[in-house]
């Protein structure tokens, strides 16, 4: 029979399930502010979920670093909660999937950890796992589309700078006769972004998009 609500042990018992019912709304809460005002930022290879990142990681630039690129950069203030974090802009310097991938054991919390995932029914592992986003074209501005301006030309810069060309990125003819243009499959890239980094227009017609 369950104890009465003024009895100690009944009293101690609904106030350890309130606390831990009101712990748990505040952690959730938190956990949704945080995400919310996530700026996007690719993450180094191996980094947990963004909350998880965000939590273990103590800001010690040790993946930044160990990293022989010089491809991680520090979040600046405007990063808000991700302040101090280590990321990268493909645009600038893309991930180039070192096959020891140095900035994941330099890390000494576990905010970063060695890939593993399942990619089209096989288990892989290291740089072929690794998962900072995905890329996406844009055919507003890739130049194998025509524009108002300029008809399309044959391009496939994204495919050549792919470090799985034919699995990440592919060409796929124009169904009406123009220039092949590049398709990405979203579960094979591992959003290093090498294509976005070597895309030869002005604006790069593809973009690599946070994982989350």
């Amino acid at each position: 029979m369950a104890g009465k609500l003024d009895e100690p042990q009944g009293r101690g018992e609904f106030f350890k399930s309130l606390g831990t019912l009101f712990a748990g709304f505040v952690a959730q809460r938190m956990e949704d502010m945080v995400l919310g005002s996530d700026p996007g930022l690719l993450r180094p290879p191996g980094a947990l979920e963004e909350f998880e990142f965000l939590t273990a990681c103590t800001r010690c630039d040790k993946c930044i670093r160990a990293c022989p690129q010089d491809t991680l950069q520090r979040a600046t203030g405007s990063a808000r909660f991700a302040v101090g974090t280590p990321y990268l802009e493909p645009r600038l310097m893309p991930c180039y999937l070192c096959t020891e991938l140095p900035c994941i054991p330099a890390c000494p919390e576990g905010a970063l950890v060695w890939p593993r995932r399942t990619i089209k029914g096989v288990e892989v592992e290291g740089p072929a796992a690794v998962r900072l986003g995905f890329a996406a074209v844009d055919p507003g501005l890739c130049l194998t589309w025509p524009s108002e301006e300029d008809p399309a030309e044959a391009c496939r810069t994204c495919v050549d700078r792919c470090p799985y060309p034919g699995e990440a990125i592919r060409m796929v003819d124009d169904p009406e006769g123009g220039p092949a243009h590049p398709v990405v499959d979203e579960e094979v890239c591992t959003g290093c972004g090498l294509c976005e980094y070597g895309c030869p227009t002005a604006k790069p017609a593809i973009r690599v998009k946070a994982k989350r």
